[in-house]
């Protein structure tokens, strides 16, 4: 079990490849690199920083790149639009290949209103089948993220769409704040595909006046002992990464001080 921090944590607090070199400084070794633009998808970006990554001893465990720039596009009717989608995929997967990760997590489609007709399993497990093989070409297994506002919500979804699908390959990412945003019980995620979680996205909450309030971990209320225990269960070696949101701190050093904190309870 490797524990990191997303890159997505700092988001426009600073850019990514100036980031290896903080990782550095805090003796932080595992990233989940956060691609925030195209640019960021760009072979001489993604050269530039796997040199300092490796300058760093940093070791990346995923590339995230920004789900609402192209990924509801891969699940498009329209066939232009998928395969221009699918073009940008790749370009992803080529910039993970560069920075040694093994792993894409992936938001796939919003799930907006009046357009559950574009999201039937009938149409998107053949995709999936399609991505999963693309990734593994490249020797990146996909891991699908569950998230508030996309069709990956709730652990039903899960089982549906691995029952639907001819691959064995998908994988999926737990983020704790987006299951209790989605009002669903993290636990029941890993009871429902516990032996498929890859990694876990790990922000603190408490509740105040019934509604969660987000914090740095480990020092709101939510029982991540508890949460490894469980996965660890169902046989969980994976990767455990701070992802909080950028608006969450002041300074930069309470997110390293945070990281060291929660390092220490999971020890």
């Amino acid at each position: 079990m490797r524990i990191g921090i997303s890159t997505a944590s700092f988001y426009n607090r600073m850019m990514l490849e100036d980031l290896p070199a903080i990782y550095a400084d805090w003796g932080v070794r595992y990233a989940e690199y956060f691609l925030n633009s195209f640019s960021e998808y760009e072979p001489d970006f993604i050269r530039l920083l796997s040199e300092r990554t490796q300058k760093a001893g940093v070791t990346v465990c995923s590339v995230h790149p920004m789900s609402s720039m192209f990924e509801s596009q891969l699940f498009s009717l329209h066939p232009r639009q998928i395969e221009d989608a699918f073009a940008i995929y790749e370009k992803v997967l080529l910039a993970g290949e560069i920075l040694g990760t093994h792993r894409y997590c992936m938001h796939g489609a919003a799930h907006l209103s009046g357009a559950a007709k574009n999201l039937e399993l009938y149409r998107i497990a053949p995709i999936f089948d399609r991505l999963c093989s693309l990734a593994a070409s490249h020797d990146i297994r996909l891991t699908l993220e569950n998230v508030s506002w996309c069709f990956f919500r709730e652990p039903e979804f899960a089982l549906r769409l691995l029952d639907a699908m001819q691959s064995d390959d998908l994988h999926f990412t737990l983020d704790v704040k987006q299951a209790l945003r989605s009002g669903v019980d993290p636990f029941s995620i890993v009871d429902a595909v516990g032996d498929r979680i890859d990694a876990v996205h790990c922000c603190d909450c408490v509740i105040e006046n019934g509604a969660y309030r987000y914090l740095l971990p480990p020092y709101g209320s939510f029982d991540f002992r508890r949460l490894i225990d469980a996965l660890k269960t169902k046989g969980f070696d994976g990767d455990i990464l701070l992802e909080v949101y950028s608006d969450m701190y002041e300074d930069i050093s309470e997110l390293r001080d945070s990281f060291y904190a929660f390092s220490n309870t999971l020890q």
